[in-house]
């Protein structure tokens, strides 16, 4: 058998997940109970007798028993005080440890006997749970979870009483455990012609106006506690009159009822009371073999781990029920849906919002002409000698380079920016648009949040854990400072991809145009004048010519061809950069409102421009995500506590 301490962490866990919902939604923990766990250490089985007052309690168990084992002298008053367990001498050192654990939940007394008909079992006398006295209420409730079965006795006259109905609800029993007990059945003979209706004229009519009286009167006990919760097995129903056991004192008490003790007055209906009686008796026997009957080691762990599932399930329910778990979960949910997000941001910023502050984000932007310096300076070091000639004539080769690029573009319209930008000065409100400033559009985002979610946040009282329109708006405009450098820095990382490596050939070629001009060209030139001269005064003239060639007026002025060939070639390639830069940049002039990609792509308010974009998830990270990040902290608690109480439901 399982011990208790292997299922006790199930239980308190449970208790656990209890506290932290009741903290979380603010509110008193659910009632829930637990008890089947300590039955798991043994194999007895402690059958509770639970009933109002004056149901018969008592007289049922000497019923069961078959002779007198519970004497209750007291008519009137608190009738049963204390719980009463009624142990069989046989088995008295077996059950001591439980019945110890019982009674520190409640003082109880303990009956011996030697009734063999109910050795297998405890019976436990519970007092009257609607009698009036409120500490009689919280014993019964101490004591039913430590139960492993339950009859609940009940009469005609309280079969639909109030306190039995919300009493079975609290004791918690798997079905198989539980057993309604219809006591005092010849109260159900006291009206005047209680077998009309039946069939007459027949063989046999008693009996079939007996078994028609017992079959209508099973119906209406079923409906009655059916209507109370109570949908068990036909099996677990009985119908008694405990204090007639036997067929003839049931039959003589009708008779005393009728007030035909002699059966003169009613005598052709006799038979059918004794019909009555029959089944009445029959089902007494039918209780004592189900309730009484020998179980083994494996039957006992089989009904004890069957109530400890259905308490677990049980509990859970309540729980869920208690807190409205599933609800609070639903309705956080809506509050923390991206789509209902991206609606709230578009309605509140308005069309072309995002393009608008990208706009005014632009203006920062650096001028095109300084890009083109910075791509110029990554360019020129992956060069052979351009460096050189870039340190000190840079200047000259950007001026060039930009008339150059100017004079090519002269008649023709352009989309790119105009000149004349500066260094940026310092950063105005790019988030103001059309008159109204970001608190204003942020108070009014926070405002249709929390009254559109005022239920839920009202519960679980998170309104002040919301942070203000003043921390969002400082948030967002923080946020936007480095989106100007993000811009510039993705556009020359686009012009750097597209960027070739040097190639060899075209290394090898500024060095040749080093080594022609100066060297090259002025020593070849003498060589060839002195091959093509026969005679020996021009043989002479060509090694002047070559000697010549190396002078320093000659090499200076060679380089001077090389500096400016270097420059032409610089001037070029500010040209390209400068080219690359304004094609790029005519790119990211921003057209529209970028959808929120980090959100899901959600629709925004269209256009596709990076920057446009960038506006767009700063509104959605640093304001939307921080407005409601702690509805989604708190979702995501919840539903983690509604995940561990599935596990523990589908683990009962």
């Amino acid at each position: 058998m399982m011990c208790a301490a292997e299922k006790a962490p199930v239980a308190a866990e449970l208790q656990a997940i209890n506290r932290e919902l009741a903290d979380l939604l603010r509110t008193d923990p659910a009632k829930i109970r637990f008890g089947a766990d300590d039955a798991l250490t043994d194999e007895i089985v402690i059958c509770g007798i639970l009933g109002g007052k004056d149901v018969g309690k008592s007289t049922l168990i000497n019923a069961l028993a078959k002779t007198e084992v519970s004497v209750d002298p007291i008519e009137v008053g608190k009738g049963t005080e204390r719980p009463m367990a009624y142990v069989h001498e046989a088995t008295q050192p077996a059950v001591a440890s439980r019945l110890h654990d019982l009674d520190g939940y409640a003082p109880l007394d303990v009956t011996l006997h030697r009734a063999d008909a109910i050795r297998n079992v405890v019976l436990v006398d519970l007092p009257d749970f609607d009698s009036g006295f409120t500490d009689h209420l919280a014993v019964v409730r101490r004591i039913a979870p430590l139960l492993d079965r339950v009859l609940w006795v009940l009469t005609p006259r309280k079969v639909d009483d109030r306190a039995w109905v919300e009493m079975f609800t609290d004791v918690i029993k798997d079905p198989c455990n539980v057993h309604c007990v219809l006591n005092k059945v010849d109260e159900l003979l006291t009206d005047a012609d209680p077998f009309e209706g039946a069939p007459a004229g027949e063989p046999n009519t008693d009996g079939k106006r007996a078994e028609a009286f017992w079959h209508w009167q099973q119906e209406w006990v079923t409906e009655s506690i059916e209507a109370v919760g109570c949908s068990h097995s036909p099996d677990h129903r009985f119908l008694v009159a405990a204090a007639f056991p036997e067929q003839d004192t049931f039959v003589e008490r009708i008779g005393l009822l009728w007030d035909d003790p002699d059966w003169s007055r009613y005598p052709a209906d006799r038979e059918a009371v004794v019909g009555v009686a029959r089944l009445a008796c029959a089902d007494l026997d039918r209780l004592r073999l189900c309730v009484l009957g020998p179980v083994s080691g494996e039957q006992a762990v089989a009904l004890k781990e069957a109530n400890r599932r259905c308490e677990q399930e049980t509990n859970v329910a309540r729980v869920r029920r208690h807190f409205d778990l599933d609800r609070v979960i639903e309705r956080l949910a809506l509050a923390c849906d991206p789509v209902y997000h991206q609606q709230v941001l578009n309605e509140a910023m308005g069309p072309g919002y995002c393009t608008a502050v990208s706009a005014g984000i632009q203006t920062q932007l650096r001028p095109a002409t300084e890009l083109a310096d910075e791509l110029l300076e990554q360019r020129v070091h992956r060069w052979p000698l351009l460096p050189l000639v870039h340190w000190p004539f840079g200047w000259l080769s950007r001026m060039l380079g930009a008339s150059r690029w100017f004079s090519r573009r002269a008649g023709t319209r352009s989309t790119a920016r105009p000149e004349g930008r500066g260094s940026p000065g310092p950063l105005a409100d790019p988030f103001e648009v059309e008159g109204r400033s970001l608190l204003d559009r942020i108070e009014l985002i926070r405002a249709r949040i929390c009254a559109d979610h005022a239920a839920v946040i009202n519960r679980l009282g998170m309104e002040a854990d919301l942070p203000t329109a003043d921390e969002l708006e400082k948030r967002a405009t923080e946020a936007a400072l480095p989106l100007a450098p993000q811009l510039e820095q993705r556009l020359l990382d686009e012009i750097r991809q597209r960027d070739r490596r040097p190639s060899v050939v075209g290394k090898a070629a500024l060095w040749l145009i080093l080594l022609w001009f100066p060297f090259a060209q002025p020593v070849s030139e003498g060589v060839l004048r002195m091959l093509s001269e026969g005679d020996a005064l021009n043989i002479t003239l060509g090694l002047y010519k070559i000697v010549s060639a190396l002078s320093a007026v000659h090499l200076l002025s060679g380089f001077a061809v090389v500096v400016g060939i270097y420059i032409a070639i610089l001037a070029g390639m500010y040209a390209r950069a400068l080219r690359a830069v304004r094609d790029t940049y005519s790119g990211y002039d921003g057209q529209g409102v970028a959808p929120a990609r980090a959100w899901h792509a959600m629709p925004a308010m269209g256009g596709s421009s990076f920057l446009a974009d960038a506006v767009d998830e700063v509104l959605v990270s640093e304001i939307i995500v921080p407005l409601v990040g702690p509805l989604q902290e708190r979702l995501e608690q919840l539903a983690a506590l509604q995940g561990r109480l599935d596990a523990r439901s589908s683990e009962g």
